[in-house]
């Protein structure tokens, strides 16, 4: 069984959010066993969901699911986008 150990406001450095992006925490969950588990989810989800600091985590994360597959390409693919539009911006 997983428990949140720690919620904090995900750090966005010196570049601001795209329109329309969630605003993120990052998440630190802890296992029974003392494993730990850090990623970011949306606050509000973790809001509509009633969840805080000493709660059970609601899915066994375990288990990889599709969906959570492709977020991760999806996100990746993102962030290799903004990067190419980083470096044009700079050769202009």
């Amino acid at each position: 069984m997983w428990y949140v150990r720690k919620i904090e406001e995900a750090d966005y450095g010196c570049e601001e959010r795209m329109p329309g992006e969630p605003l993120m925490v990052l998440i630190t969950l802890e296992s029974d066993d003392g494993r730990e588990c850090r990623f970011e989810v949306a606050e509000d989800w973790l809001i509509s969901q009633g969840i805080d600091e000493g709660d059970e985590w609601p899915e066994d994360i375990d288990e990889v699911d599709e969906d959570s597959i492709k977020a991760k390409m999806m996100s990746a693919w993102m962030d290799n986008y903004m990067d190419a539009l980083r470096e044009m911006d700079e050769d202009c």
